[in-house]
């Protein structure tokens, strides 16, 4: 019996990611041949070339000119807008992207068309990547390329590191059942259509797809409706996102029928293993461990939760079979775990470790193991340690035994702002191989991490990035607007901060977000969070309004900032970033903080990672 696990669109696809190479390795280790595909990097592949471009951008014209008559004769406005049909409002937010597309003079669709071949070779090759100059055109060019290439199926929208999808339908199932077989409306159908060959899939018996993030959901159901109609394979879903919506997913026994077999949720590497023994026979179905499935009487169950993971016990991701050379960087950087949950995880807005076992993490010994052998392996030395959180006391016994061995390695992380982290703890992690972490600074205000339950002393932070700067690491911020009973002046002190590159070098900022399995749900009266509207069964967040101000004001504020920001900064590296990390690390590892900080971008950007 062989097992696939793909990840399907949409996300960046910068470097390969760590769930299916994860669970692959558990497989080997249990005697069972699985695989995997990464279908997201072969849709970049695929999309991004000439013929694309030029077929999006006549497809949009001959949209735009027979409708314009239309539009003309009917008067149609924006005051009338939420009464016309569904079908009626996407034509005409497809028919303004159109019209705002045509009529500026920025962005020429044939001379994207020339170039977004040789943009997407500047981001692999091992040269022209490391010369910011072409990689910041290439950058602009592969965003001007997915803007025109989605324009046809406006208003949804491929991004480098996103997909929006079209506003006009909702997130409740019957809308995305819909939007999963609608061609019109859902560009993944014809290329799912183009792309998927039967046969490819006819030696699986099972198939696994994950689903980590808001931008996956409607492209991993469509290719999870496609396949489940057109192979013999059992299709399971899993990933964090899944787990998150499990509850909706009860609610639908058609779900069951349409999309999938069934449903893995929480931690896989023990449950997959199990499902797999059942697809073959060892076990019946009902002993498989944390899955949600419909059984021969249309009842849907959930079984048993897997036991709780020893992560000495892991075996090492696998990532025999995928090809490095499809990634858009020019060097790989490979995902390691150290660790599962987060050893806080009391912050309020947070529903990261949802579905996680409670916090446990490999001995330090182990950890390099692991690391060790992926470098002797693939040849590969950068490296993200994807975990929420590791504890300062451990990562400088981490460090210390990769300096101890010699192993040459680069590396960044996510990290809280503890004290822990000395000025010799980060002396020592930089010698090891860190180049930057991305510290959660949250809010400048010390009233406003209270509520957030941070648990940091926050008059150490500054002293921290201060400690992180003068030893050569690059100091990465996350930044938060907007939590409920903010002030103005306290949304400016974290702006401010924001605004302070010498100190905080590359930020994210981003809105709080009343996320449905986040533990301040349950405290909203006391949180001053009003008029609560579901965002859907398969979303993962709430609309709100705090202090007669909702959602869409405060994220509105947000936006201006960031846009101001980005201006302000446009000849830096990498001032702000969501996704670039892996391209952070690589950079900083070739050339240090101090030149990407003082580097002056003479090429003039005109899309800004995050607007």
């Amino acid at each position: 019996m062989k097992t696939l696990f793909i990840l399907p669109p949409q996300w960046y696809p910068m470097n390969p990611y760590l769930s299916a190479a994860q669970l692959i390795g558990q497989f080997k280790k249990n005697g069972m041949h699985a695989a995997a595909r990464d279908l997201n990097i072969e849709f970049f592949n695929d999309i991004l070339k000439k013929k694309n471009v030029l077929s999006a951008v006549k497809e949009a014209k001959e949209f735009f000119e027979s409708f314009a008559p239309e539009v003309k004769a009917n008067g149609y406005c924006e005051e009338k807008f939420n009464e016309y049909p569904r079908e009626l409002q996407t034509k005409l937010l497809r028919f303004i992207a159109c019209s705002e597309f045509f009529s500026q003079n920025e962005i020429n669709a044939e001379d994207i068309a020339e170039r977004i071949e040789d943009a997407v070779s500047v981001m692999k090759d091992k040269e022209r990547f490391y010369d910011p100059e072409q990689l910041f055109e290439a950058k602009d060019t592969l965003m001007d390329a997915l803007r025109i290439i989605s324009l046809p199926f406006m208003p949804s929208r491929i991004m480098l590191d996103n997909f929006i999808a079209n506003p006009v339908y909702g997130y409740d199932y019957e809308d995305i059942k819909l939007q999963c077989s609608d061609s019109n409306l859902n560009m993944f159908v014809d290329y799912f259509n183009e792309k998927i060959k039967t046969e490819d899939f006819a030696e699986y018996s099972l198939i696994g797809i994950s689903i980590f993030d808001l931008s996956q959901v409607i492209p991993g159901l469509t290719l999870a409706k496609y396949l489940k109609e057109r192979t013999n394979a059992h299709i399971t879903l899993g990933g964090n996102y899944i787990y998150k919506i499990r509850e909706s997913l009860k609610k639908f026994p058609e779900f069951f029928e349409i999309f999938c077999d069934s449903v893995q949720i929480g931690d896989g590497e023990i449950a997959a293993v199990t499902l797999a023994k059942a697809i073959n026979g060892e076990i019946p179905i009902d002993k498989v461990y944390s899955l949600i499935y419909k059984d021969k009487n249309g009842e849907i169950r959930e079984t048993e939760t897997a036991p709780l993971l020893d992560m000495d016990a892991l075996a090492p991701p696998c990532f025999d079979g995928y090809d490095f050379g499809k990634y858009f960087s020019a060097d790989i950087v490979l995902p390691v775990q150290l660790s599962k949950s987060c050893y806080w995880a009391k912050c309020t807005f947070c529903d990261f470790y949802t579905g996680q076992q409670c916090f446990d993490i490999k001995s330090v010994n182990h950890a390099v193991d692991e690391i060790q052998s992926l470098v002797e392996k693939y040849g590969f030395r950068h490296f993200i340690i994807a975990d929420e959180a590791v504890p300062p006391k451990y990562y400088n016994q981490f460090a210390l035994e990769v300096i101890r061995r010699g192993l040459k390695i680069n590396f960044y992380s996510f990290a809280r702002m503890e004290k822990g982290f000395t000025k010799e703890v980060l002396q020592n992690l930089y010698n090891a191989g860190a180049r930057f972490f991305a510290w959660g600074y949250e809010a400048e205000s010390e009233r406003i991490m209270k509520l957030i339950n941070k648990g940091i002393d926050c008059s150490y932070r500054k002293t921290l990035l201060e400690d992180a700067k003068s030893v050569g690491l690059w100091n990465m911020c996350t930044f938060m607007l907007g939590y409920p009973s903010e002030t103005p002046e306290e949304a400016e002190a974290t702006k401010n901060t924001i605004r302070n590159r010498d100190l905080v070098n590359s930020c994210t900022p981003s809105n709080f977000a009343l996320k449905k399995n986040a533990l301040l749900i349950k405290e909203t009266d006391d949180a001053g969070i009003k008029d609560i509207v579901d965002n859907g069964d398969f979303h993962i967040s709430c609309n709100y309004v705090i202090n007669g101000n909702p959602t869409k004001n405060i994220k509105k504020d947000r936006m201006t900032f960031q846009a101001e920001f980005l201006r302000q900064t446009a000849d830096a590296l990498w001032s702000l970033s969501f996704t670039d990390t892996d391209h952070i690390l690589l950079y900083l590892s070739k050339y240090g903080a101090e030149w990407v900080y003082n580097y002056k971008l003479k090429y003039k950007k005109h899309n800004f990672n995050g607007t």
